[in-house]
């Protein structure tokens, strides 16, 4: 049913990543799930059932639920090829919309969505959601302390097992170039752009290598095999705002890695390390007040960094914007970095970042 005083979300997509949605959903009292949808019939009686939507609020075509007036705001959870066309009828509907990243399946769309977003502005949120892990939140605390001094250089990397060899793992969309856009690079990359915009600032330049390793899968449903034209691998070398240096990589075949993002920054005075697979405590290396051998030390983070991150589109819905709040203008600036980060992969030089 559609409830007052609550802002109405409709969900778009409903594969795995929509459990997580749900559960923030769930733990606000400002949102409420009113309409869902997906193109499979299965998924889309699953979740409203368990939401309990009725049967008029359970939409197939994404167009009808975010033309519908009883929607407030939408949630997108799609495929990359995507999320462009939800953002711009968002746009055309005026509805505020937290869709997932990457931005855009490429930064052509991303400019022409640009153009109308200039002209209809809208309440839009980009699910960057390792800004929402309290261990990087601690670490941005830190950086804006000045606790490590002056910042020098970075080394980001998220590797992920999934793609290699020993997994078999079978053609899907994400190895699809017109559904995805690119591989490691916009799954994964796309997070590490983000958490290095997060803690220093913007890119300025580029210098990248990207690879596919596993050039064929089989295909589940055919059982013939299918050309992969994505990166298993991409790997660069970035100037970010005052000179400081970013060594970034990003695989799907690093076995032994689940699901590993993992920053460390380097300061004149000390270095910070940080792992989303430990999202309560990070290593810290500053010289004390006893003045004993400098060496890392696990510390853990103090209360009151845990945030339910569609909070922050709540806020934003209500006129009332947090600082750090992943926007339009954040997925805009990453999938301009992305567009680089190809440029220099095809053409073996750096390239600028204007």
């Amino acid at each position: 049913m559609i409830k007052k005083d609550v802002i109405n979300v409709g969900l778009i997509g409903l594969g795995g990543m929509a459990n997580a949605h749900r559960k923030m959903i769930s733990e606000l009292e400002h949102l409420y799930t009113g309409a869902v949808c997906d193109v499979n019939e299965e998924r889309l009686n699953h979740a409203g059932d368990a939401e309990g939507v009725p049967q008029e609020k359970r939409f197939k075509d994404l167009e009808a639920l975010i033309a519908d007036p009883d929607v407030d705001a939408v949630i997108s959870i799609v495929p990359n090829d995507l999320h462009a066309k939800v953002l711009r009828l968002c746009i055309q509907y005026q509805k505020p919309v937290m869709s997932e990243k990457p931005f855009t399946l490429n930064f052509d769309e991303a400019k022409d969505l640009a153009e109308l977003y200039e002209q209809q502005p809208i309440p839009c949120m980009i699910g960057f959601s390792y800004r929402y892990v309290p261990s990087f939140r601690y670490v941005k605390k830190l950086i804006q302390e000045n606790k490590i001094g002056p910042i020098r250089h970075m080394a980001v990397r998220y590797l992920q097992q999934f793609g290699s060899p020993l997994f078999e793992r079978p053609y899907a969309w994400r190895f699809n170039k017109a559904v995805t856009g690119t591989g490691a690079l916009g799954d994964l990359g796309a997070h590490m752009i983000d958490s290095a915009r997060f803690f220093v600032g913007e890119f300025r330049s580029v210098s990248a290598r990207m690879e596919t390793f596993v050039k064929m899968r089989k295909d589940p449903n055919s059982g013939e095999m299918k050309k992969v034209d994505v990166d298993d691998f991409a790997s660069f070398q970035a100037v970010l705002e005052n000179g400081v240096i970013g060594n970034f990589v990003a695989t799907r075949n690093a076995v032994g890695s689940d699901n590993q993002h993992e920053v460390t920054v380097y300061g004149d005075y000390g270095t910070i390390h940080v792992n989303c697979e430990r999202p309560e405590e990070i290593n810290l290396c500053i010289q004390n007040e006893t003045g004993e051998k400098i060496a890392f030390k696990t510390e853990k983070v103090p209360a009151g960094y845990k945030k339910n991150q569609l909070q922050d589109f709540v806020d934003l819905i209500t006129n009332n914007q947090q600082q750090g709040t992943p926007t339009f203008y954040d997925g805009y600036q990453n999938q301009k970095v992305l567009d680089r980060i190809i440029q220099s992969a095809e053409s073996g030089e750096s390239v600028k970042i204007d």
